[in-house]
């Protein structure tokens, strides 16, 4: 009976082993299968965000951030300790390079500049200094330097790899725009300048009585800048100029209640977008002196966000607003870095989405080209 038995599973093994050997087979196909499906693919970050996100730059350790977004707003990368505070426009703190490879980042409090691979986020090459804004043409970085005062103190350029070119001081501004077709650089802070490739000022203008913010430039050669009016400065205004290739002032667009932030403009058919805060003026009774006397001061009413056609006509409004504003050249959609979010609306003005995962700080906002 037991070699009968014996007989008996000698026989149904070889069977039995084939079935689990088919059964094996099966499961490493399936897995295999399910396992390209959910792998995710790689994303190539197109929104890039500065995020002063933490607010104590004096004590360390520092934790501001750079996020790299996807075009639906999904953070999908983010790199940190930074350490940078608020200023007073959007200026080109964050700006990346024609071909996506790489951007730079400049900390106004650490007081260096950085070049990050854009698809790992890893650091290229750091250098010191006082650095307020950077554009980049054709892998040349030109870098505003800063020193105590809001007007800055010079200009320099750097390679890809984090070498100085050349340096000029004496150049004073607050942000700067590269026009590539014609050679020039564009600086804006207590007046327009336009430079040559070798830093070299070729034309100063002086229609700015406080200070100008923000800088871009349009299809046909202009630039238009933003200037912000301050309470103690006679004659100061909030405004958008368009200024010519030439030096001259075509367009003077009164923003009245808007204190603009940041401009940037759609080289496909000429718009402008401008975003800001809304202050008004009161008046309130101060007792510092006496007999006491009547002060001006700024109450804060909300933000705005405004679109211009290429001529200076008013085309819409959205009821939000601040910091630094970016167009999407492939649609003309645009993202604002508003207080507490990011918003993105189409070239229409329709809200399109909301990205929450950001602070309720200053942010400088940049997307790829």
């Amino acid at each position: 009976m037991s070699q009968y038995k014996v007989n008996l599973e000698f026989r149904i093994w070889p069977f039995e082993r084939v079935w689990l050997l088919f059964l094996l087979i099966s499961s490493i196909v399936t897995c295999a299968a399910t396992t390209e499906l959910t792998t995710p693919t790689t994303q190539l970050p197109r929104i890039l965000v500065l995020d002063n996100c933490d607010s104590d730059y004096k004590i360390p350790p520092f934790n501001d951030a750079v996020l790299l977004l996807n075009t639906k707003g999904e953070v999908i990368n983010q790199i940190n300790g930074l350490n940078i505070c608020q200023n007073i426009g959007g200026n080109r703190a964050i700006s990346v390079s024609d071909d996506g490879h790489f951007f730079v980042v400049c900390e106004n409090v650490a007081n260096k500049i950085t070049a990050y691979e854009l698809m790992t986020g890893n650091k290229m090459w750091s250098l010191p200094g006082r650095f307020r804004s950077a554009a980049i043409a054709q892998d040349v970085i030109y870098v505003l330097t800063s020193d105590d005062k809001i007007y800055g103190d010079g200009i320099l350029t750097i390679d890809s790899k984090g070498n100085i070119i050349k340096q000029s001081k004496g150049v004073q501004a607050f942000d700067i725009i590269v026009d590539p077709n014609a050679n020039s650089l564009w600086l804006v802070g207590r007046d327009i300048k336009k430079c040559n490739m070798d830093l070299q000022i070729v034309q100063t203008i002086h229609p700015i009585t406080h200070y100008a913010v923000s800088i871009d430039r349009g299809p046909d050669g202009s630039v238009w800048v933003v200037e912000r009016a301050h309470i103690d400065v006679k004659g100061s205004q909030n405004r958008l100029l368009r200024i010519s290739s030439e030096g001259n002032i075509l367009q003077n667009i009164p923003l009245n209640e808007l204190s603009p932030m940041c401009v940037r403009v759609n080289r496909s058919d000429g718009s402008v977008w401008i975003t800001g805060i809304c202050l008004r003026i009161k008046k309130k009774l101060s007792f510092r002196r006496w007999p006491p006397s009547w002060q001006r001061t700024y109450k804060y009413v909300g933000s705005k966000t405004q679109k211009y056609s290429s001529g200076g006509k008013l085309l819409l409004e959205i009821k939000r607003g601040g910091h630094s504003i970016d167009i999407d050249p492939s649609n003309g959609s645009v993202w604002i870095a508003d207080k507490t979010n990011l918003l993105h609306y189409s070239s229409g003005g329709k809200k399109l989405e909301t990205c929450d995962d950001v602070s309720d700080d200053q942010k400088w906002i940049t997307l790829t080209r």
